[in-house]
């Protein structure tokens, strides 16, 4: 397994979830998500897309690999976020106040179902890495939530999630061969004389 199975594990859970439906990768780790013009990111990411549909969405910033080398796992620390429109959802103005139209869906309540979907998301994937334990580990590592609210233009909101992840390694080196590595030699000369300045 590689970082691919991965990206397309997190895609293919999503496409099963009743609320998020979009999965993307933002390859600027987050810088994107700190645009003036967030909508004109999305409008970007979902180019091939024909519907209009923005939201909601799951961004994943790229994961920071650890990788063991001794014992061929490595370990991703992964960064998801679940972001929404806080007022309006594909069905138009959520919770319309009949005397002005506006929206009386809260941020704190996009919170709150951003939250109930990221939740739902780790434990289906705990759920893939329990039927998967020689490709998959769960690390005894913390879980953190984080809320957002009012990014970019478009004042979307929501939650990320922050997790750790094991994958199996191929233990081979796929770049180098064998005959190279048993005849590398290490030149062990002082390349830099201590000299006077």
């Amino acid at each position: 397994m590689n970082e691919l199975n991965l990206y397309e594990l997190y895609k293919n859970i999503i496409a099963k979830s009743k609320v998020m439906k979009r999965f993307v990768i933002a390859p600027g780790y987050g810088k994107d998500l700190n645009k003036n013009n967030f909508g004109e990111l999305a409008v970007d990411i979902y180019k091939s897309l024909n519907d209009g549909v923005k939201y909601p969405v799951c961004i994943m910033f790229p994961p920071v690999e650890f990788p063991d080398f001794d014992k061929n796992w490595s370990r991703y620390n992964c960064k998801l976020f679940f972001l929404t429109h806080p007022f309006d959802s594909s069905k138009g103005t959520m919770n319309k106040n009949p005397f002005n139209a506006l929206s009386m869906h809260t941020v704190q309540e996009t919170w709150k179902d951003m939250n109930v979907c990221a939740k739902s998301f780790r434990k289906f994937l705990i759920r893939v890495i329990e039927k998967n334990t020689g490709s998959l580990r769960d690390p005894d590592c913390s879980v953190a939530i984080e809320r957002f609210s009012e990014i970019g233009n478009d004042g979307i909101a929501g939650v990320s999630l922050t997790f750790d992840i094991d994958l199996v390694i191929d233990c081979d080196i796929e770049d180098y061969s064998e005959e190279d590595i048993s005849s590398f030699q290490l030149n062990k000369n002082d390349l830099h004389k201590h000299h006077a300045h």
